[in-house]
């Protein structure tokens, strides 16, 4: 259970009954949709992109306590998640635990930088009353013969995957986490993007045939759809993929989150919930369409701060203008300016029309303050006691 005191000093008392009324729904919500934690007979895993965790360079404002809340809220019904998007500052990652309580912890990746690496982290939160870890990490490098092909280079991941070894009850696995380049739909963007879907799997695919572990490789693959070239590219390498039905992006259109399985005989066990799998489309709680009004004020704020940026860019620009020493460096300059200009009159009409501002809402802020994909869950059984004491008995046989 998340660690609720902060509440208290959340202010004004508006804000405050704002959270408490989202987390009873919330907290209903995930009771109705998710599968109870059990002490021993049961693993929740997942996987859960937290668009730019947290460092506001988008200028979409940061997390506030209200948002961790409710992220904490969701965290907390998973006993071990793979995380996407963490960004550079832990911070904000810190205050998340610390609201999650003194059983959770993390195991994070340094930043990958780069332009494709967008000074990212890959990692997971567990649950450590539930979930041991078994003292193997590591960020996955491909061997030369793996390297992945993009316009006639060779290359490593443009954020580098993540694995880590660990165990609940019975069941050891080795977890690894991606989030794959998008570049673009078509082309070698998209050509790069199912290569490197494609390799990551041969990897893993290749150590888990010859260490006989449980292996699973969940994150943010940016698959299109089942049937496309990501999703045949994963499962061209025997990977069991958890039929995701819904989508994972926010109005569930696209199915770029994935969790799938190389498993040892026997140990790929679904628990017999009634719901041991699904996508947690928690837009139906919070941030709602209809709590614009609530968030108004917030949105004012954000979009006074958007113009305020752009307004010291142009400020900057006119002091490159002043230093430039070509006409071509200048003319550059000047078309910034105009850029940002139109920019600020576009910001400024929000401020004024509700309808710019409900569209901001719904397609960008809220998904800034919770993410523009959905947490993805299964639930996995991790006693395998009455199949050991059987193994057992048929040893005694064999024995006799």
């Amino acid at each position: 259970m998340p660690y609720y005191k902060p509440i208290r000093h959340i202010e004004p008392i508006e804000a405050r009954h704002r959270l408490l009324d989202g987390l009873k729904r919330l907290r209903a919500q995930l009771s109705a949709e998710m599968p109870r934690k059990t002490r021993d007979a049961t693993l929740i895993l997942g996987s859960w992109n937290i668009r730019n965790f947290d460092d506001n360079r988008f200028m979409n404002g940061y997390r506030s306590t209200e948002d961790l809340q409710y992220l904490a809220e969701i965290i907390s019904h998973f006993d071990v998640l793979a995380v996407q998007e963490i960004c550079s500052n832990l911070g904000p990652l810190d205050k998340l635990l610390t609201l999650l309580g003194r059983d959770y912890d993390y195991i994070i990746t340094d930043v990958t930088e780069g332009r494709g690496g967008n000074d990212e982290r890959l990692g997971f939160i567990f649950d450590r009353s539930k979930v041991t870890f078994r003292g193997v990490a590591g960020e996955l490098v491909l061997p030369e013969k793996l390297l992945i092909t993009s316009e006639g280079k060779r290359l490593q991941f443009a954020r580098t995957p993540f694995i880590c070894s660990f165990q609940s009850g019975w069941f050891k696995f080795l977890f690894a986490t991606v989030h794959i380049y998008f570049g673009k739909d078509t082309g070698a963007g998209y050509r790069r993007r199912v290569s490197e879907i494609s390799q990551v799997a041969k990897f893993i695919a290749e150590r888990a045939a010859n260490d006989d572990q449980n292996h699973i490789l969940v994150g943010d693959f940016n698959i299109i759809r089942s049937g496309s070239e990501g999703y045949n590219a994963l499962k061209a390498h025997g990977f069991e993929i958890f039929q995701n039905k819904e989508g994972s992006n926010k109005d569930q259109t696209k199915f770029y989150d994935q969790i799938s399985f190389r498993t040892r005989p026997n140990e790929l066990r679904f628990a017999d919930s009634g719901r041991n799998r699904g996508v947690f489309q928690f837009f139906r709680s919070i941030y709602r369409e209809e709590d614009f009004l609530a968030y108004k004020d917030d949105l004012r704020i954000t979009v006074d701060a958007k113009v305020r940026r752009i307004e010291a860019e142009i400020e900057e620009l006119k002091m490159k203008i002043s230093r430039a020493r070509t006409d071509k460096s200048r003319e550059k300059c000047r078309k910034e300016i105009s850029d940002n200009e139109k920019d600020i009159l576009e910001w400024k009409a929000h401020l004024t029309d509700d309808h710019k501002m409900m569209d901001y809402y719904i397609s960008e802020w809220r998904t800034f303050h919770g993410s523009d994909h959905l947490p993805l869950w299964v639930e996995l059984e991790i006693d395998f006691s009455d199949s050991y004491l059987d193994r057992l008995a048929t040893l005694s046989v064999d024995h006799g």
